[in-house]
């Protein structure tokens, strides 16, 4: 084949499977490679015609604004097509018992009063909440008001934020700018080749008979992993119990649309409330060992008047030891799943997109491509699966037979295990967690363990004095409330309706 041998012919990729993750490593290839009239790569995307798209993670992190400035779709465009608001927080509910709350936000203030804050609170009462003592955001997200201003440039603002997105009218958006830029979409019934782990595909081919050639292909078939198969997969549901989930589609909430997602915990696991424009995304994530589907279906219909047809979903925690396997790439579910707690999903899908254009083999096949990719996208994967445990590991909730299991000091990862070993002795820096490719940071981590109440066991209960407000923080905090519009009147002015 002429492109592999570094003639001028294109590298054929095929992705199996649209979706999100599907079309954004289509798009992030033809943004990445094909750039100022030269095509690297031909990409056509093969979409099941009647495959459900799973479409529960409608939450982001920061990082997707980078891809959307990557893949030069306009801020306005995104929202109006993607029916997406902001999101400047996760909003814990009930996670340290019946009442409790607290913020996830995505900023903090840099300067030596940031870094001693943790000691500060736990030498405090504890009443005051600890994002409150680094960043004015969870006041001014509890307020509705928005991260930016209409004037700012697309994806700035004062304050860092994702958004709350229609997982698959994202898709369709990325589908059609991808198919102007000469992408081709396929709708075909694939087959499962036969190959051996170690062998190169040539080609599949569909249920008509057609065949589809390529150089590389990139599994985008979720959990049915079509062309990677079910081998080689490592289980880590021993460190996190829920296995399913329950999603519904409800009408808006009476009131301002709010700037964050709500994790509440519930009996058997978790729910999630997601802000769209025209409706809102419920689900239910919980631990079949402990709530069977149809209890957590009951129980989130009680709460959710007017909510229409249910997806139900089961999964296993766990991603594949070699995503990428002599030319099969597998992206998105395919590659792996972790709970959508800290809605990780797209960003872990984007991740691979990236890594996947970096390392395209244009040059010919090269085994340090595939071990390079596999090596990231596993610390990457890992990484999320240890944060996303430290919920559990430092929540103080034993009321139910869930709790008491998800908490359970055997269940935790053995960084985690290390860390919070490590914490009994002094809050964590940055330097404990040095990777590049990391989602989460030290402050994230801060937020979590503090939110939840966690305190080193040396220093017993709160039982300090209370913390007076930081003077500049607070003036931070007035200055941003004059400065940024309110949450709605931001989305009506970027994207009317």
């Amino acid at each position: 084949m002429t492109a592999m041998s570094g003639g001028p012919d294109p590298l054929r990729v095929l992705v199996a499977g649209g979706g999100s993750a599907g079309w954004m490593a289509a798009a992030t290839l033809d943004a990445a490679l094909n750039r100022g009239g030269a095509r690297a790569v031909a990409i056509t995307v093969v979409e099941s015609p009647d495959t459900p798209r799973i479409g529960v993670g409608e939450a982001t992190i920061p990082t997707i604004r980078r891809t959307l400035r990557r893949l030069r779709i306009p801020e306005a465009e995104f929202l109006a097509a993607a029916e997406a608001t902001f999101k400047q927080a996760i909003v814990f509910a009930d996670w340290s018992g019946p009442g409790s709350g607290f913020a996830h936000p995505f900023h903090t203030r840099p300067g030596d009063g940031a870094e001693q804050a943790a000691a500060r609170f736990l030498r405090s009462d504890g009443r005051t909440p600890f994002a409150d003592l680094v960043t004015p955001q969870p006041a001014l997200a509890a307020a509705f008001r928005g991260p930016r201003r209409a004037g700012d440039a697309d994806y700035v603002g004062p304050l860092p934020y994702a958004y709350h997105m229609d997982a698959e009218a994202f898709a369709e958006l990325l589908a059609a700018r991808a198919v102007t830029r000469g992408v081709a979409r396929v709708s075909a019934h694939l087959r499962p080749p036969e190959r051996a782990p170690d062998r190169p595909l040539e080609a599949v081919e569909a249920t008509d008979g057609r065949r589809f050639a390529a150089d590389l292909f990139v599994d985008a078939t979720g959990f049915r992993r079509l062309l990677i198969g079910q081998g080689g997969f490592l289980d880590q549901s021993r460190h996190l119990i829920c296995d399913a989930a329950v999603a519904l589609r409800a009408p808006c909430a009476p009131g301002p649309t709010r700037p964050f997602t709500v994790a509440a915990a519930r009996e058997g696991g978790w729910t999630w409330d997601i802000p769209l424009r025209t409706r809102r995304g419920r689900g239910y994530v919980h631990a079949t060992a402990h709530l069977a589907p149809e209890a957590a279906e009951d129980a989130l219909r009680a709460e959710t008047p007017g909510a229409g047809e249910a997806r139900r979903l089961r999964f296993q925690v766990g991603r594949l030891a070699q995503p990428w396997q002599a030319n099969v790439v597998a992206v998105g579910l395919a590659a792996g799943f972790v709970e959508p707690l800290e809605s990780t999903g797209l960003h872990l899908a984007d991740l691979a997109a990236g890594l996947l254009a970096e390392n395209a083999p244009l040059a010919g096949p090269n085994p340090g491509l595939a071990r390079a990719y596999n090596a990231l996208l596993a610390a990457a994967h890992d990484e999320v699966v240890d944060f996303v445990n430290l919920h559990y590991a430092a929540s103080p909730r034993r009321d139910t037979p869930f709790w008491r299991d998800a908490a359970d000091p055997a269940r935790r990862t053995d960084r985690v295990a290390h860390l919070l070993e490590l914490w009994e002795a002094r809050p964590p820096v940055a330097a404990d967690f040095p990777s590049s490719l990391q989602a989460f940071n030290h402050r994230n981590w801060e937020f979590i363990l503090h939110g939840l109440g966690w305190r080193p066991r040396a220093l017993g209960p709160a039982g300090g004095p209370p913390l007076a407000p930081d003077p500049e923080l607070a003036a931070e905090a007035r200055r941003l409330a004059a400065e940024l519009p309110g949450h709605d009147a931001l989305l009506a002015a970027l994207a009317p309706r």
